[in-house]
């Protein structure tokens, strides 16, 4: 069990006003649970963890792995020698309400920095961690993913079909003794 201050590096996300910028295709992560709006600058770029900082989605948890400007928000970019990033996104997402739970404050609640990385998480052998994204991305995937999902629904249901099917269809002789 490592915190999350040892296996991740962090930063708080700058404060930016969507009329200080220019229109692009950068979106702004503003702690809600999708884009702000977009622009045309970055304040990170790569595979990196981000945790609404503040109001009703504080605690709320994603995953990027393009040019981002972080703003409302921790970015949490993995220490790649300890942990792979796909891995501890799994892993915060699924502490996700706990986070949400550590809100504090009255008219807009927020989470501190300083309590997310206190968070400990489980981190086992890098080709461990492999496997277990590799799984979950394949469940994600069939869960999430109509073309992927729908093909294995369908596979499924005309196997049980078939099943069902022969069962039913399938009579017993019976013998005059």
């Amino acid at each position: 069990m490592l915190p999350l201050a040892d296996v991740a590096k962090s930063f708080r996300g700058e404060y930016i006003t969507k009329n200080k910028t220019h229109t692009g295709s950068v979106p702004v992560i503003l702690g809600g649970q999708e884009p702000a709006y977009y622009i045309d600058k970055s304040n990170h770029e790569g595979e990196i963890i981000v945790v609404a900082r503040s109001g009703a989605s504080a605690g709320f948890v994603s995953y990027w792995n393009e040019p981002i400007f972080v703003t409302d928000g921790f970015g949490f970019e993995a220490k790649e020698d300890v942990v792979i990033p796909r891995f501890l996104y799994y892993l915060m997402k699924n502490k996700e309400q706990d986070f949400n739970a550590m809100k504090r404050g009255a008219g807009v609640p927020h989470v501190s920095g300083e309590n997310l990385e206190r968070v400990c998480f489980p981190i086992p052998s890098i080709q461990e961690q492999k496997h277990i994204v590799e799984l979950i991305d394949h469940f994600d995937a069939i869960c999430n993913d109509i073309s992927k999902g729908l093909p294995a629904e369908i596979e499924a249901r005309q196997k049980q079909y078939e099943y069902y099917r022969d069962k039913l269809l399938s009579f017993k002789e019976k013998t005059n003794d």
